[in-house]
């Protein structure tokens, strides 16, 4: 795996992980929003745990984004009123990225069978 791309994915857990961070530092403080903030930073954790999982192993990058991160999507889907369309479209970003590459992937293999 090529430093840049590993670098790449270790920064895109760390921001995941500081969001996790941000969002069970508000369950600590607000009570009202307790429940809301532990589901919301338990899926954002589980895809900063998928990109570092994706910086360590070289084979399984794409499928490991978007595994991890495809919860986080269905979170705000299922939770528009608590942080809005443009965190939905945010969270999108990842796994449609992740997609991406397993899609191009999957052409070059029938290409070149």
């Amino acid at each position: 795996m090529k430093p840049k791309t590993r670098m790449t994915l270790a920064a895109g857990g760390l921001v995941y992980a500081l969001f996790a961070a941000g969002c069970f530092r508000l369950a600590v403080e607000h009570g009202y929003e307790r429940g809301v903030s532990i589901g919301e930073g338990s899926f954002v954790l589980l895809g900063a745990t998928a990109f570092f999982i994706a910086a360590a192993l070289s084979g399984w990058q794409a499928s490991a984004v978007a595994l991890g991160t495809l919860p986080l999507v269905g979170w705000f889907v299922a939770t528009p009123w608590n942080s809005g369309p443009p965190f939905l479209v945010a969270s999108l970003i990842a796994p449609c990225v992740a997609a991406g590459v397993l899609l191009r992937k999957g052409i070059m293999r029938a290409r070149r069978a």
